[in-house]
């Protein structure tokens, strides 16, 4: 979390218009964050009627612009929210890859403690494989390698690997660019 923003008024409304308008006056750079999203809550005619709940967020996101809003998310987070370079994975003097923190979370290597680990050392891998899960915020997200693969870079082709290390240990905390994995290339 970078801030916490909390607007007050006469009522729901005024406080809505007043956090909205402050929000139109923040600019982060840098990095992807929710800004934009929640601006456009702040203005949805549904949200100001007060007629939301658990499923809100996804009947709001089918009836808004989307891609505009996924579009200015992209731009104010710059060119380093397109990911790494393939340099950047890449150990010299061999053929291994580095698998990189993409967020700030915690590792989780197995689905629950009852439950084995995703990966092993030596185990051998593909790109949709789960290596492991990070959780923030009670959100647990599987990370495979081809989550890494854009348009842009092809991080790790189309190709099975081998774990060759694991760095960190299940319930670790780690940042972006943490070192999770190591994997090389099957022959």
């Amino acid at each position: 979390m970078i801030a916490q923003v909390i607007a007050g008024g006469g009522d729901r409304d005024e406080a809505a218009d007043r956090l909205a308008a402050y929000l139109d006056d923040v600019r982060i750079g840098g990095i992807a964050t929710n800004v934009p999203l929640v601006r456009r809550v702040l203005r949805d005619p549904v949200f100001r009627a007060g007629d939301y709940d658990t499923g809100y967020l996804p009947r709001f996101l089918e009836r808004t612009d989307a891609a505009s809003m996924i579009e200015e998310i992209e731009a104010a987070a710059g060119d380093d929210a397109r990911g790494i370079g393939r340099d950047a994975i890449a150990i010299e003097g061999s053929d291994e890859l580095r698998v990189l923190s993409p967020s700030t979370g915690i590792f989780y290597s197995a689905p629950s403690p009852a439950e084995p680990d995703f990966v092993e050392v030596g185990q051998r891998v593909g790109l949709d494989d789960i290596l492991c899960q990070l959780e923030a915020f009670k959100i647990f997200s599987p990370l495979r390698l081809r989550d890494f693969n854009t348009p842009e870079d092809d991080l790790y082709g189309d190709c099975a690997y081998v774990v060759a290390r694991i760095n960190v240990s299940s319930g670790q905390q780690v940042n972006a660019g943490d070192l999770l994995l190591v994997v090389r290339p099957v022959d």
